[in-house]
């Protein structure tokens, strides 16, 4: 395989996050100017269409990367090899239920979290599940996990694995990912329902670290699947019981189980090393990938 003959090529992980950066940076950077010079409603149906196409495409910035880096490392063979993780579905369905089973019970569990300690009353109507399904492929179709998994899990995450173990791996890139999010994150209701402060802010990236130790669990026991990464990516910008439990304070309620859902992933994501191993979070001891040097 002809690689690294570039520049870019020859450091592919620092090229690839500042790539990622630069390009979605300058995307989304126009959109927060626009919006401070003069505010507009942050929603589908009031928002112009052409700044949620902007917004829509910065979030394509880690896939593009990789194609780059991709391209320059290997031509279109590693093009192809690093868009194959899309194909690997057939992955039992246990993984499948791992990640929606995991992630209801995060919910339910931060939601009643918060009603014990904010003494809320929502309105709860379990029959509004029919709400969740047009809801979640919107965000399977339109938005960050359609966008982004290619680049962070397929590109990143396999040549981390190459000299750093599944956790260590799975920290740096859940830290560059939230941090990634900071410019779309100062439009209010564009990143978050609520005006971005440094306490939110911080706790959206410890989340997107623990979010990243999950995904990385996933990955390596699926044999490299974006796919199911792209999945549970998904599952979690769709909010599971956002349509049941209905909340008087919106943003108090969002908040809320931010913090609570952010402590009980992180004790998820806790045992899940424990349990399976630091170094490939995998219970078989080996490199459950073949290295993409190979």
């Amino acid at each position: 395989m002809v690689r690294r003959l570039n520049p870019l090529a020859r450091y592919p992980l620092i090229s690839f996050f500042a790539l990622t950066a630069l390009i979605s940076w300058a995307i989304w950077t126009p959109i927060v100017i626009r919006y401070y010079r003069n505010p507009f409603p942050v929603s589908f149906e009031e928002t112009p269409a052409y700044l949620i196409l902007l917004a829509f495409l910065g979030f394509f910035g880690p896939t593009i990367a990789a194609l780059i880096l991709s391209g320059l490392e290997g031509g279109r063979e590693e093009i192809k090899r690093l868009l194959s993780g899309w194909k690997l579905w057939r992955v039992g369905l246990r993984w499948y239920l791992a990640f929606f089973l995991s992630q209801l019970a995060i919910e339910f569990l931060a939601t009643q979290l918060y009603i014990g300690q904010s003494n809320a009353t929502p309105q709860i109507d379990w029959g509004n599940w029919a709400g969740f399904l047009p809801t979640f492929l919107r965000a399977a179709l339109i938005g960050g996990a359609i966008a982004e998994e290619t680049g962070w899990r397929g590109f990143a995450l396999p040549r981390l694995q190459e000299t750093r173990s599944a956790l260590n791996a799975s920290v740096i890139i859940g830290l560059i990912w939230g941090v990634w999010h900071l410019p779309i994150s100062l439009v209010p209701g564009a990143n978050f329902p609520v005006e971005l402060n440094l306490t939110l802010f911080a706790v959206f990236v410890l989340n997107a670290v623990f979010i990243s130790i999950v995904m990385t669990w996933l990955y390596n026991n699926t044999g490299g699947s974006i796919f199911v990464c792209y999945l549970y990516h998904a599952l979690l910008n769709t909010g599971l019981l956002s349509a049941i439990y209905k909340f008087k304070n919106l943003e108090s309620a969002w908040w809320g189980k931010m913090y609570y859902g952010t402590v009980l992933r992180g004790a998820f994501a806790l045992l899940l090393v424990a349990y399976f191993g630091a170094r490939w979070l995998s219970r078989t001891g080996e490199n459950p990938l073949e290295s993409p040097s190979a």
